[in-house]
Formats: C-alpha cells, sequence, structure tokens
C-alpha cells in the first residue's frame, strides 16, 4: 500500500542529502558571474562554497560515527555543533552578498530558507542524539 507524499516521514539521510544537495546548489548559484562577480570570489563567494561544504562535511563526519562510548558521542556532537554553528555563519555571510550583489529577495529566502531548515533539523539530530545516547554523556 502506498503512502500519501505529504504523510510520508523522512529517512535518517535526509539531512545528509539535504546538505550535499545544498553544497551543490551554492556551487552552482555562485559560477555565475550575473549573480556573483568574479572579482569578489576571494572575499566573499569563496567563503559561500567552503561554508556550505564544510556543513555538509561536519554533518557526513558526525553521522558516520558509530556511537559506542563516551568519546564517541562527544566527537559526533562536536561535529553537529559545527555544523549548526557554520549554519549561522552562512546565514550572516548571504546577508551580506545579498546586499553587496543586490540578489533578489526570492533567491536570497530561498537560500536562507535552506540553511535555516539544516540548521533546524542539525539542532533536533542533537536533541535526538541527547535522548539516544544518555548513558554516554
Amino acid at each position: 500500500m502506498s503512502v500519501q507524499k505529504d504523510e510520508r516521514r523522512e529517512g535518517r539521510l535526509a539531512l545528509p542529502v539535504q546538505a550535499r544537495n545544498h553544497a551543490k546548489y551554492v556551487i552552482q548559484i555562485t559560477k555565475n558571474p550575473r549573480w556573483f562577480p568574479p572579482e569578489y570570489n576571494r572575499e566573499v563567494t569563496d567563503d559561500l562554497v567552503r561554508q556550505a561544504k564544510d556543513i555538509n562535511r561536519y554533518i557526513w563526519a558526525g553521522n558516520n560515527i558509530l556511537v559506542k562510548s563516551n568519546e564517541d558521542y562527544a566527537e559526533r556532537r562536536r561535529y553537529q555543533e559545527k555544523a549548526a554553528l557554520t549554519c549561522n555563519t552562512l546565514l550572516a555571510d548571504i546577508e551580506i552578498a545579498a546586499s553587496l550583489f543586490h540578489l533578489r529577495g526570492k533567491r536570497v529566502k530561498f537560500w536562507t530558507g535552506q540553511v535555516v531548515e539544516i540548521r533546524n533539523r542539525t539542532r533536533a539530530w542533537i536533541k535526538y542524539d541527547a535522548d539516544r545516547y544518555k548513558q554516554y554523556r
């Protein structure tokens, strides 16, 4: 029996997939010289790409730690927190880029919406892990 789309639950890999897709999105949009002039690559665009890739890396790394000890839990938590913090940094830099490059409000809303959703899912993951791995805290 099939389940309607709005009633489906997201799988455990939804966050890593979303982070990967977001990193790809940032790489693609920042390559467009009409929106992101090449002369700003070093100062602005490279940071946007690096942060999006870092979020993806932190989520990937944290997700791939099998928690069997206090140290495992602490390391996984560090990656989760780095991902959430980097989302905040990226949001601040998106605001700079939006102002500097006069990006359309629709694009900025979509982009920041992606980052906020990734950050919120990461925070939910942290909370879920805190309950799940109580014995390792």
